[in-house]
């Protein structure tokens, strides 16, 4: 191609044609012809040239030319989702185009799953979405807008197809209102962080929650059926569960997900007790450690399906209390405790106990525990002589240890831990924060700092979230 020769439009040479504009595009402080002053755009173009698509190298977007002005057709960021932008035209695209032909772009970091953001909404325009590969899709609206479809007359901000194999037209019918002519969206599950318990100036039975997408929390109707502090919780995909407390109580109560309202089982612990923690396998919930007051190494805990008390032979390395716990989706890790650094657990496959080698990096106690998909974090706690704001954890695959840069924004003690599939925030605690939530992002571990704060200011609490073991 002759070097100042625009490429053919519609021209879909993704190899030598694309690499050989590279540098043309590039800043016209390096030598990038085609860009005049139009920050790193190429200049010049008319009427003519509309359906030119170019890289803009300093922003990482995919651009094209309208006619008369450039429109983003994707933009280049963290999380990788495929952003269909603001256009006044109709527009066409499918998951083959996002998932291959722009280099996996759609991928926000969920395997199979292809994520659309809409335009922001302006009456007339359409957008079709071609599902021809049988993938799951999500589609985000944007600002104040709402989807809707029959099924969900009320909208929703965001909806997920997972069996529509053909394409589906979403009209927006005002500023604020698209609605697909499909049946087959449903409303993705929100995914919620509980808060249960604690203490401020008396024992707690408040439940509230930290919506994940949101990052908003609000009280619920459901309360403990006995206010109490220091406990534990745990977790299925449809139940919290929270278990023991001040006065040495063996009570387990919950909440259920779908409606948030508070259930009592008949399990209870096989020890009364408080100061433990709690983890979570895909089927039980296990309570670890703890004092009667004297400290202790029992695990117990519920079976999900039943709702059956549990009393493996497994126990703590370590006799102690007022430890942080964690899971992966194959072990549950109990940390610290009586300002030790040691490390331990249980193997969900057969309740058998386990003492990897690592430990933490600064022994502690009142601290708690997040959990990606690959890594577990403890945040804060007192030292023995101070209250920190250090996170430091374990990786899964070889049970090393970690100590991210990364720390709390408030340090302080007594508070919970919460996490979603790409965050864990921790909440309340003692030392000046007690409504606060702050926490790390698990994809580059750097401390995030959302505005939320706990709808119940308090310390010794405890925490769970919807959706299992994440």
């Amino acid at each position: 191609m002759p070097t100042n020769q625009l490429p053919a439009k519609g021209t879909k040479n993704w190899g030598d044609i694309l690499n050989s504009w590279l540098g043309q595009l590039g800043p016209a402080s390096l030598g990038g012809i085609h860009n005049g002053d139009t920050v790193s755009r190429p200049a010049g173009l008319v009427a003519d040239d509309e359906g030119r698509i170019y890289i803009d190298t300093e922003s990482g977007e995919l651009i094209q030319w309208g006619g008369s002005a450039w429109q983003v057709l994707l933009s280049g960021n963290q999380e990788q989702k495929f952003n269909i932008t603001a256009k006044t035209a109709d527009y066409t695209i499918t998951t083959t185009e996002a998932e291959t032909g722009l280099n996996g772009f759609s991928n926000d970091g969920a395997i199979g799953t292809v994520v659309f953001t809409l335009p922001d909404a302006v009456a007339g325009m359409k957008v079709t979405v071609v599902n021809g590969e049988n993938q799951t899709l999500q589609i985000n609206s944007v600002n104040d807008d709402k989807i809707y479809t029959s099924d969900i007359p009320m909208g929703s901000d965001k909806l997920e197809n997972t069996t529509n194999s053909t394409s589906s037209i979403f009209y927006c019918v005002s500023d604020t209102k698209w609605v697909v002519m499909s049946e087959s969206w449903a409303i993705p599950p929100v995914l919620k962080g509980y808060f249960g318990g604690g203490y401020n100036g008396g024992a707690k039975n408040d439940i509230d929650n930290f919506d994940f997408n949101s990052e908003v929390t609000a009280s619920t109707s459901a309360t403990l059926s006995v206010a109490r502090y220091t406990l534990a919780a745990a977790n299925s995909e449809n139940k919290g569960y929270f278990a023991g407390g001040t006065g040495g109580t063996s009570t387990i109560d919950s909440i259920e997900f779908s409606d948030e309202t508070a259930i009592n089982p008949a399990a209870t612990l096989s020890l009364g007790r408080k100061g433990l923690s709690g983890v979570n396998s895909t089927d039980n919930g296990y309570f670890g450690g703890g004092d009667t007051p004297s400290n202790q190494s029992t695990i117990d805990g519920i079976k999900f399906s039943d709702e059956s008390a549990i009393n493996p032979a497994a126990t703590l390395s370590t006799a102690r209390t007022l430890t942080a716990g964690i899971n992966s989706s194959t072990k549950g890790y109990w940390a610290g405790g009586n300002w030790t650094t040691t490390i331990d657990g249980i193997q969900f496959s057969d309740d058998t106990a386990i003492n990897p080698a690592s430990t933490l990096s600064l022994g502690r106690q009142q601290f708690a525990g997040v959990s990606s998909s690959t890594k577990g974090y403890f945040g804060g706690g007192h030292t023995g002589s101070a209250v920190t704001n250090v996170i430091d954890g374990i990786q899964f695959s070889d049970e090393t240890a970690i100590n991210p840069s990364a720390t709390l924004a408030v340090g302080r003690k007594s508070h919970s831990g919460v996490n979603s599939t790409t965050n864990g925030y921790f909440g309340g605690g003692d030392n000046g924060g007690s409504n606060y939530i702050d926490g790390i992002q698990f994809s580059d571990e750097t401390a995030i700092n959302p505005s939320a704060t706990l709808a119940v200011a308090r310390w010794n609490l405890a925490s769970c979230q919807s959706g299992g073991t994440l």
